[in-house]
């Protein structure tokens, strides 16, 4: 495994701390009804498409995040294949997450 899973206190404090990608890989559709502050989406059937978007984040902490911690969890394995090096994933997705 090439990633850590992470719960939203961890997070919460990731985001504090450090310069971090919020990557949600959920559908457009998804993403428009509930999102966390500052991320980005892309969607999973899109991401090596798309990985070029996120490049120059591959050694930086990027975190993960899908509607239960499912989809994100292939995200985290594709993207550890294309070299990103911090990769957390966000183990209840936003079902879970509060601020």
């Amino acid at each position: 495994m090439d990633y850590i899973n992470i719960n939203n206190e961890k997070l919460n404090k990731l985001v504090k701390e450090e310069d971090v990608l919020l990557l949600d890989v959920r559908t457009k559709d998804e993403y428009e009804e509930k999102n966390i502050q500052n991320s980005i989406n892309i969607q999973l059937h899109d991401l090596l498409y798309n990985i070029d978007e996120i490049e120059n984040y591959k050694n930086k902490p990027v975190v993960v995040y899908c509607r239960s911690g499912h989809r994100s969890i292939t995200a985290c394995n594709l993207l550890s294949i294309e070299g990103f090096t911090k990769l957390y994933n966000l183990e209840k997705g936003i079902i879970d997450y509060k601020l």
